[in-house]
């Protein structure tokens, strides 16, 4: 037998195109190579995606994979990754979700799922053990997420888990998300809409099978140490269950890092009307947590009265309070949380909705868009009535909201007149809520992340500090904090309490390198340690950054926006600063890598970590990999 644990052996095959399901055997060698999660989705988008593909196309490929750990008694292991060429910027794409969703699928017996071609109709996949089929979807079609599994669920019975998109996946807004459990979002880089493309509505679970532990014994005793540790420390015991990660309002304010109006100004005068202890006093109904979780950062708020009465959601957390909050100037709570619910059963990532609808608003305040171009809404600052007729205009493509449903890139093209000098975007991809230029070397991570712009490649606690190294020794650092945040996407466990939420650095060394590879050794008899798992996360990122380069992308691409490079922060600790330390920091983050001066992977690095055919395969596409 090749796996004693830990993974189930197992992948599914959907040809949608044919309507066929086919069962097939794991590749050890990519197990033993990538661990599973994003490092499957990574790899796997290199080997199946060629790069003519079209995202909307049937050719893409959309992966979902949960991790070895995922599914079994580890501390707040219910994460997954879904992977594909993003509709949004064309890239490398993958979305990471928690929930309960992804692990009832493993232990449904499957480690992925490969999701092929186009259905000619609606359909969903109904995964019973091992028991697979598609079956007809189009009375789901046109429904929203928590509409679908209320109908999955008297269709199937107790004891499934669904994940599904909404109306904006079916109506293809390139920034729409796979949902699972209604509320969990795999959002980032729009795969939501690649499944809307196939024609994949859902994909409906029961998993009774469980996942295969190679010592029990061993296994459990880590667990219990790890939940003892995550509920000991005064950051995921006590602030997570507290405030969620609504709390960084409070730590980037102090720092001058908050997205307002467009990231014009570091600060929000109205914070404590949108803060968490705000959600707290006035809507909170209970914390919450994923599968298996200790933590409990999900906020289940519901508004019981006045104009948004009924609204029931969980969260928000703090780049949706942020994205519909201080970006938009937006002081009204109880918005915030209609507009998190709204994208939720719509399907739709509430970073990039929320830049959207703030980059709008700019160019309505500075002239370029008049209220008559955006179908008589009155896009100005606060208008949060304007903010939630965006939002279902986006999720059904109308009016406006047509152009904006296609991403920043394409409706600053569209619209012209300069617009595009208000993009706040790396990549096709809009910013996530911290400033980097409150806190530079640590979001230099946004410019170099292989998804676009993007604070989850690199988490890193006490990072704040890193601006006063030389910058050679903070880039090593924080290449190092790179891999070590891969470790938790590869395994299938949640990055916050793994590697971000934890009192002291030490702390998070112990559990990622430390009791994570003991964790992985046990439940699947193959004797690793943490560097090997480092070794892991490496050749994962040595992957991603191949295959962003067969797609043409070079140092180039490496960015930062005018608004970051250019312009002033305006109010706050922060003001006055611009992001200056872009080039020279690329210089060394290209040499600490040992990629080439275009920041391609020169042939020896990629041969040192065993990917000698990326390699040959980058030079047959032309790619110069020298030194």
């Amino acid at each position: 037998m090749r796996f004693q644990g830990g993974y189930a052996g197992t992948l599914l095959k959907v040809d949608l195109t044919h309507g066929q399901v086919m069962r097939q055997p794991l590749d050890e060698v990519l197990a033993r190579n990538y661990i599973g999660g994003r490092g499957f989705t990574s790899r796997l988008q290199y080997d199946l995606i060629p790069p003519s593909v079209d995202p909307l196309g049937p050719d893409n490929v959309v992966i979902i994979a949960p991790g070895p750990l995922t599914g079994t008694s580890a501390p707040s292991s219910g994460r997954f990754t879904v992977g594909g060429r993003s509709p949004l910027t064309g890239i490398l794409g993958d979305a990471n979700s928690g929930g309960f969703w992804g692990a009832v699928l493993k232990k449904a017996g499957y480690d992925l799922i490969l999701v092929h071609g186009r259905s000619p109709r609606p359909v969903y996949l109904w995964i019973n053990d091992d028991r697979v089929e598609l079956r007809p979807a189009t009375h789901l079609w046109g429904k929203d997420t928590r509409e679908t599994e209320r109908l999955l669920r008297e269709e199937l019975g107790r004891g499934v888990a669904v994940a599904s998109i909404g109306q904006a996946g079916e109506n293809l807004v390139r920034y729409a998300s796979f949902m699972a459990d209604v509320e969990h979002a795999a959002a980032r880089t729009g795969l939501g809409a690649a499944l809307g493309a196939k024609r994949l509505k859902a994909i409906a679970v029961r998993g009774t099978v469980g996942v295969p532990i190679h010592d029990p014994a061993a296994f459990d005793r880590l667990s219990k140490e790890l939940d003892e540790m995550l509920r000991c420390d005064s950051r995921s015991g006590q602030e997570l269950p507290k405030y969620g990660t609504t709390a960084l309002l409070d730590h980037h304010t102090a720092i001058g890092g908050v997205n307002v109006r467009n990231f014009q100004e570091g600060i929000y005068d109205d914070k404590e009307m949108v803060d968490g202890d705000a959600i707290n006093a006035r809507y909170l109904v209970r914390a919450t947590g994923c599968y298996r979780c200790p933590c409990k950062c999900d906020r289940s708020t519901r508004i019981d009265e006045g104009e948004f009465a009924g609204t029931h959601v969980d969260g928000p957390e703090y780049s949706t309070l942020v994205a519909f909050g201080p970006s938009l100037g937006n002081n009204n709570l109880a918005s915030i949380l209609k507009a998190n619910e709204m994208c939720n059963l719509y399907g739709l990532d509430t970073i990039e909705t929320g830049n959207l609808i703030a980059f709008a608003m700019e160019l309505r305040q500075r002239g370029i868009l008049t209220q008559e171009e955006t179908n008589g809404l009155d896009l100005t600052w606060g208008n949060y009535h304007a903010m939630l007729d965006m939002i279902e205009n986006i999720a059904f493509r109308k009016g406006f909201g047509d152009l904006m449903a296609e991403g920043i890139v394409h409706a600053s093209d569209e619209i012209g007149r300069g617009s595009e000098r208000y993009a706040v975007h790396i990549k096709g991809m809009t910013s996530p809520p911290l400033d980097p230029r409150s806190v530079q070397v640590y979001n230099f991570r946004y410019a170099v992340a292989s998804r676009g712009a993007d604070h989850l490649r690199i988490s890193a606690p006490g990072a704040y500090g890193l601006d006063s190294l030389p910058m050679q020794e903070a880039a090593s650092k924080l290449m190092h904090w790179e891999k070590i945040v891969t470790i938790p996407d590869m395994m299938g466990l949640c990055k916050f309490p793994y590697s971000y939420y934890a009192e002291t650095v030490e702390r998070t060394l112990k559990k990622t390198l430390e009791i994570v590879p003991a964790l992985y050794s046990a439940a699947t008899g193959w004797a690793v340690d943490g560097d090997e798992l480092l070794r892991a996360a490496e050749r994962v990122i040595h992957t991603e950054r191949a295959h962003n380069a067969r797609l043409g992308l070079t140092a180039a691409d490496d960015s930062m926006p005018p608004r970051f490079t250019e312009d002033p922060v305006h109010k706050g600790p922060s003001e006055g600063k611009r992001y200056t330390i872009l080039e020279p920091m690329k210089k060394v983050w290209y040499q600490v890598h040992g990629w080439n001066e275009a920041g391609i992977p020169r042939r020896e690095k990629l041969e040192e970590f065993g990917l000698k055919d990326i390699a040959d395969d980058l030079e047959r596409n032309g790619i110069d990999i020298r030194g």
